[in-house]
C-alpha cells in the first residue's frame, strides 16, 4: 500500500511541476548546444554533507536512474563535503553556470526567495508525513515556482529531516536550558529569531566550518538532523543531544532555468522524473538513518534526551509567528498547519 501511495504521489508531483512551467515548451529555448547534440552530458552536482550522508545516497540513486531514463545520455558527477563551496555559494554558482545542480537545504534560500522559507517556521509540521503532503502538493510546488524569476528551477523537494539540539554544556530539557548557549545555526533569519526567543545565542556559519568551531569551543553546540549529526561525526565533539525536532528541514534539488531550458524535451522530462523519484528514495533513507543512528550516537557516548515537553518551546517561539505572519500571510501558514 505504501509503495502504491508513493507511485501515486510521484505521478501527481511530476504533473504539478509540468503544469507550473517545466520549460520544454518555452519560446526562445536554445537547444542547439551540447545539451541536444546526442553526446553524453555530465552534470556536476554539489552538496555540503559527507560522502556517507543521506544526500550522497540519494544522489547516487539519482545518478543511476537518470542514466537508465536517458539510455546513458546523462551522467552525474557528485561533489560532497562542500568541495564546490557552501550552499549559498553553490546556488549562486547555478546562476552563473559554474555548477549544474545543487542539493541544498532551505537555509540560505531566504537570500534568494524569502517566501520559500515559510517552511522553516518552528514546530510547523507535525511529522514527516505532514511535511511531505504539503511540499508535494500545491503549496510546495507553488513555492518552487517562485524560484523561476531568478533563473533557478526547483526539480524536487528532498529532505534533511527534523533538526535537534546538541551541545557540550548541559542537557536541554526545557527552554531555560538553552539560555546563553552559543549555537551554530544556518544563515536563516527565521532560525536565528526562534533561537533568540528560546534564550540561546544563534551564531550563523558555514556548515563546512562547524566541526572545527565546536571542537575549538567557538560555539557550544549546533542543531541538525540525526543523519547529519552522525555522518559528520559530531559525537566526537558534542556531549548532549536533545530530540527537540524544532524545525523540519526540507531540501531542494536545484538547477538553473537556463540549463534546463537548453535540454531536449525528453531529457527535461527524464531529469524531472529522476529528481522526484530519487527524492522519495532519499526521504526513506532519512527515516532509516533516523532510527539507526540515534542508537549509534548513544553507543558513541552522547547523552540523548529522547522525550521532552515541547509545549513550553512552542509557546516561547510564538513571537516568531507574530512577526512572520506579516511576511508570509496568516492564510498560508494556516493552510500548511491544517493539511
Amino acid at each position: 500500500m505504501k509503495k502504491l501511495l508513493m507511485l501515486a504521489m510521484l505521478a501527481m508531483m511530476v504533473a504539478i511541476v509540468a503544469a507550473c512551467g517545466g520549460g520544454s515548451d518555452s519560446e526562445g529555448t536554445d537547444t542547439s548546444g551540447e545539451e541536444s547534440s546526442g553526446e553524453t552530458i555530465t552534470l556536476k552536482v554539489g552538496h555540503t554533507l559527507a560522502d556517507t550522508s543521506h544526500y550522497q545516497e540519494g544522489l547516487e540513486y539519482f545518478k543511476e536512474i537518470l542514466a537508465e531514463k536517458t539510455d546513458g545520455r546523462m551522467d552525474v558527477e557528485i561533489f560532497p563535503n562542500g568541495s564546490l563551496g557552501g550552499e549559498r555559494d553553490m546556488v549562486e554558482g547555478l546562476q552563473i553556470g559554474s555548477v549544474d545542480l545543487v542539493l541544498t537545504s532551505t537555509g540560505p534560500m531566504s537570500g534568494f526567495v524569502e517566501e520559500i522559507t515559510v517552511v522553516d517556521l518552528p514546530f510547523l509540521f507535525r511529522d514527516a508525513e505532514h511535511a511531505h503532503t504539503v511540499l508535494d502538493g500545491e503549496v510546495g510546488q507553488d513555492l518552487l515556482a517562485k524560484l523561476e524569476g531568478i533563473d533557478l528551477k526547483g526539480l524536487a523537494w528532498w529532505e534533511n529531516g527534523f533538526r535537534n539540539v546538541t551541545n557540550n554544556t548541559r542537557p536541554v530539557e526545557k527552554p531555560e536550558d538553552l539560555q546563553g548557549l552559543k549555537l551554530r545555526t544556518m544563515e536563516n533569519d527565521i532560525h536565528m529569531a526562534a533561537f533568540r526567543e528560546l534564550g540561546a545565542d544563534p551564531t550563523p556559519m558555514a556548515f563546512t566550518e562547524l566541526f572545527t568551531a565546536m571542537q575549538q569551543g567557538v560555539v557550544d553546540g549546533n542543531e541538525n538532523p540525526i543523519p547529519v549529526i552522525y555522518s559528520s561525526r559530531f559525537y566526537e565533539v558534542q556531549d548532549y543531544l536533545t530530540m527537540t525536532r524544532h524545525f523540519y528541514n526540507p531540501s531542494i534539488l536545484l538547477t538553473s532555468n537556463s540549463f534546463f531550458n537548453n535540454l531536449e524535451p525528453e531529457l527535461q522530462t527524464a531529469l524531472q522524473e529522476a529528481a522526484v523519484e530519487a527524492g522519495i528514495f532519499e526521504r526513506e533513507v532519512v527515516q532509516r538513518m533516523d532510527e539507526e543512528y540515534l542508537n549509534e550516537l548513544e553507543e558513541q557516548g552522547m547523552e540523548v534526551i529522547r522525550e521532552i515537553d515541547v509545549e513550553p518551546f512552542i509557546e516561547a517561539v510564538q513571537p516568531v509567528y507574530d512577526q512572520y505572519s506579516e511576511v508570509f500571510g496568516q492564510e498560508l501558514i494556516d493552510s500548511i498547519k491544517n493539511q
